[in-house]
């Protein structure tokens, strides 16, 4: 399944960046976060509780940070899995200075749902993964806005 968007943030690129570069600031904005340790600054796992339709429950996963480019470009990738499930996310991310000042914030993500989760429809799984992934980029602009 494939997301993307787009959205200003009323704050200057290089606090958007600082922010969006540090795995302990981003993990707050993960919904339903229960647990998070931080590997390296590039790499960290989290315990997220996450349900789609009937199945719920605890999912493990393994985020890195690549393809960095300070101030302007990162990849987030994860794996994650519980529920007798697997849930695959890349993400890409790019800044750039909005003409009205503050940042612009454009995303793409591929999100993959294997196993259990799978079987609960395609129809069902793209909306509940479209909320989560909007609720994540959702929190990074409001944090990035206090």
């Amino acid at each position: 399944m494939f997301f993307e968007g787009v959205f200003s943030i009323k704050a200057p690129r290089e606090k958007v960046w600082s922010y969006i570069s540090n795995p302990e600031l981003v993990a707050k904005t993960l919904p339903e976060l229960k647990e998070l340790k931080i590997h390296s600054e590039n790499r960290f796992t989290a315990k997220v509780r996450l349900g789609i339709g009937w199945i719920k429950g605890d999912f493990d996963f393994d985020f890195t940070i690549a393809d960095i480019i300070p101030g302007a470009h990162a990849r987030l990738l994860s794996h994650g899995t519980g529920v007798k499930s697997q849930i695959d996310f890349d993400a890409v991310i790019d800044l750039t200075d909005s003409p009205e000042g503050g940042s612009i914030l454009s995303w793409k993500a591929n999100v993959m749902v294997g196993g259990l989760l799978a079987s609960v429809g395609q129809r069902l799984i793209g909306s509940a993964a479209e909320k989560i992934v909007n609720q994540l980029f959702e929190g990074l602009r409001q944090e990035l806005e206090r």
